[in-house]
């Protein structure tokens, strides 16, 4: 059988290929047009040992021969900068030793007999075609540059393979995108008077920085001016005689943190967390510094912000623990999906006799149809007890509200007049501590606890008068004085109306 190919145009020129990658490139060599480096030709004992009219002698060699004419060395640890680099090799002196091309030559060099040389071969078509397949190896992804291009599947087609191709990734790269994700900081510690505090986690609280984006956005870093990024939620039990309720909100405030190295703050081992107070539905860019009071608890949990790259997220990293619900005086977290956990019924019950306890003569829930009433029959009571806000007359509006109403008909009373004070406190008022009326003015104390005579209102607040056992926020104290639970700070206004 004749072993002539039929398709070659002459034997002596034709180029035959091959399935088989004679090697990978390396491919910050192939801009340079350097082939590959010759195995076993490489050490580190060279030397230029003279250089004459633009040749340099190169010794301390091993393992060249007649046909190292023709291919490069290239030289590197050279003390001076001219001997370094990528030559051409012009002559072969012995097994150890060669001349090279190099105008910039230096001899002899400082680091002679230490210098770092690798043979390699000239660039030629067979390291084209190395590069090419070394490319489409590293593009698919595969272990062989032939192998089939990878394919995956996306969540809303599983099952259907989609081939991953420069078209179908281009832009979608997830690696090439970050998101800040909410984490949870259980148990943080907070005192009275503390502008921030300082959580630990050593190895966890790395700093998002320019060059790296990932981490902890740090409010006096790199992620300056970014209120979304640094916004950190300040999730609260309730407290004995005052609601701090889901989402950190006080006297009208929302009350928040935010991420910044501060001085304590060490990266990636802790962050400090500010607090911050603005108004409800202002902008967080409004916030004022504030200073934790007394009153709140020392023990808070945090969920804060860490950029993290789209690729390295878990499945859960959009998720929290963080649920539409209140907090019981235990600090559990009560579903107020689930009325019966929230008003206190047992699974199952079908009424609410054996759970009330305020049922006396002037409750609502004293009216109650039979002895085991059902929670629509209880709030049907409620409704007929309060009424339906239909008003006759020309004092008070149908429809409008209680507050609106009890407001009105203050606006009303006749045979007596309403004198209102504003004090603009200059400095905070201890809980506890009698406070003298400004102005000179003065009242009539009301012995039934009701303030029939003294209107105080503190942030927009009516204030209820009464003892710290009932839960009310000041006592009457005098004619002229009057004694705050809770400490006032400095900058607040306080409106009294007096009742002449």
């Amino acid at each position: 059988m004749s072993s002539t190919r039929l398709n070659a145009l002459d034997q002596a020129l034709d180029i035959a290929g091959s399935l088989t990658q004679v090697q990978t490139m390396t491919e910050t060599d192939e801009p340079n047009g350097w082939g590959p480096v010759i195995s076993g030709q490489t050490g580190s004992a060279a030397s230029v040992s003279a250089f004459l009219g633009g040749v340099s002698t190169i010794s301390g060699l091993t393992g060249m021969t007649a046909d190292s004419v023709g291919r490069f060395l290239t030289v590197s640890g050279a003390a001076s900068s001219g001997n370094n680099g990528t030559f051409l090799i012009i002559t072969f002196n012995s097994s150890s030793s060669v001349d090279i091309s190099n105008p910039s030559g230096v001899s002899p060099d400082g680091n002679d007999g230490s210098i770092v040389w690798t043979e390699r071969n000239p660039y030629r078509l067979e390291d084209d075609i190395n590069y090419i397949r070394t490319d489409r190896q590293l593009i698919k992804g595969t272990v062989n540059w032939y192998d089939a291009i990878p394919t995956y599947q996306r969540p809303t087609a599983v099952g259907t393979n989609v081939s991953a191709n420069l078209t179908n990734i281009a832009g979608k790269t997830l690696d090439a995108s970050a998101w800040v994700i909410n984490r949870l900081f259980p148990a943080a510690t907070s005192a009275l008077n503390d502008g921030y505090i300082t959580i630990s986690s050593p190895g966890n609280l790395k700093y998002a920085t320019s060059l790296d984006r990932t981490g902890v956005p740090i409010w006096d870093g790199a992620d300056a001016g970014n209120h979304e990024a640094t916004y950190v939620e300040i999730i609260n039990p309730l407290t004995e005689n005052y609601l701090i309720a889901h989402g950190g909100i006080a006297d009208g405030y929302r009350i928040f943190g935010r991420t910044r190295q501060g001085t304590t703050g060490v990266s990636p081992n802790s962050v400090e967390v500010e607090f911050r107070a603005v108004p409800m539905g202002a902008a967080v860019s409004t916030s004022i510094a504030y200073s934790w009071d007394g009153y709140q608890p020392t023990t808070i949990d945090l969920y804060y912000g860490y950029r993290e790259r789209a690729d390295n997220l878990t499945e859960t990293a959009f998720r929290t623990t963080l649920v539409n619900g209140l907090f019981s005086d235990s600090g559990a977290v009560l579903d107020i999906s689930n009325l019966e956990q929230v008003i206190g019924v047992n699974p199952g019950d079908t009424n609410l006799s054996t759970e009330l306890t305020n049922t006396g003569a002037y409750y609502v829930f004293f009216n109650l149809p039979d002895a085991t009433p059902s929670v629509v029959e209880a709030l049907n009571t409620i409704n007929s007890q309060i009424g339906d806000r239909t008003y006759t007359g020309s004092i008070l509006t149908s429809g409008q509200t209680i507050a609106a109403s009890l407001q009105a008909l203050s606006n009303n009373i006749t045979g007596s007049t309403i004198t209102r004070t504003i004090e603009r406190l200059a400095s905070d008022i201890s809980a506890n501590t009698s406070h003298t009326l400004p102005g000179g003015i003065n009242y009539v104390v009301d012995g039934t606890f009701n303030g029939h005579n003294l209107f105080v209102f503190t942030r927009g607040i009516l204030r209820d008068p009464g003892s710290v056992a009932n839960g009310d926020d000041y006592s009457e104290t005098s004619t002229t004085s009057i004694t705050f639970f809770t400490k006032q700070k400095s900058g607040d206004h306080i409106n009294y109306f007096v009742k002449g």
